[in-house]
Formats: structure tokens, C-alpha cells, sequence
């Protein structure tokens, strides 16, 4: 059984992932999984336990104690703001790198998993992986004009 504030991130989370439009979701009772946003981009997974909240973007994870930095990183991943470099060696990813967009736009590393790779030989390849799900906007149509402004 989640603890009450587990309860409220997920609930969060859900809430936030609501105003994106083609967004895949698939709810569990101790996370949330999303499709990737197309064929450049790459599945999302939150998951809580135990006051614990892990990302797993593509193969890249992450365990955070603080549940606004979770979520602020799962936002960043959500809208494009963070993309993942998958380095390859002979078309075989072994590291994924988690990257921010700074102020100046330019992106930064923040963070690194990768496999142990027991074949060191091969040409190495780099691809990035950025999702950008598209914020909904609200239906105005049924306002007055005077609720608009």
C-alpha cells in the first residue's frame, strides 16, 4: 500500500500527463508507464515505493528521494526539455545519458547508466532520443467574450 503522499505524486503526475494530447498511459498501482512519442523518442516509467521515486526513460534510470525533483525531471523528459544520448558500439546501445536543455539552449549532461560491454571493439554510434508530447490548449469556444479576456 502507497503511502498517502505516493498517492498524491501519481495522482500528480496523472493530472499533468491529462493535458498533453497522444500521450499512452498505462496506470499501475505503484507507477505509471508512457509510450514513446513516436519512433525518435522513448517509453517512460515513474514508479514510487517507499518513499523512493524511480525514472526509467528508455534504459536510463534514475532514483530520487525527493518527489519534486522526480517530477520535475519527468516533466523535462515529457515535453522535450530532456532528451537521451544512447551511445552504440556495431549498432548495440550500452550507455544512455540523460540531457538538459540549459538557458543558453544548450544541452547538458546530467546523468549516465550504462551496461557493461564485453565487446569493446565496433564503430561507435551515438542517437538521440527526445520526447515532445503536445500541451493541449483550452477549448475557449464556449466562453463568452468577456470570460476570455
Amino acid at each position: 500500500m502507497l503511502a498517502r503522499r505516493e498517492q498524491l505524486f501519481l495522482q500528480d503526475i496523472e493530472n499533468t500527463l491529462r493535458r498533453f494530447t497522444g500521450a499512452q498511459v498505462t496506470r499501475y498501482a505503484t507507477g505509471i508507464m508512457i509510450k514513446a512519442a513516436g519512433a525518435k523518442g522513448f517509453d517512460m516509467s515513474v514508479m514510487v515505493d517507499d518513499g523512493r521515486y524511480a525514472l526509467y526513460l528508455d534504459n536510463w534510470t534514475e532514483e530520487f528521494e525527493s518527489d519534486d525533483l522526480a517530477r520535475r525531471t519527468f516533466e523535462a523528459a515529457l515535453t522535450g526539455e530532456a532528451r537521451l544520448r544512447v551511445d552504440a558500439l556495431s549498432g548495440r546501445a550500452w550507455r544512455w545519458t540523460l540531457e538538459t536543455l540549459d538557458e543558453a539552449g544548450n544541452w547538458v549532461a546530467e546523468s549516465t547508466t550504462s551496461h557493461v560491454v564485453w565487446r569493446f571493439w565496433g564503430r561507435p554510434s551515438v542517437i538521440y532520443l527526445r520526447n515532445v508530447f503536445v500541451r493541449e490548449l483550452p477549448d475557449l469556444s464556449n466562453e463568452s467574450p468577456a470570460q476570455a479576456r
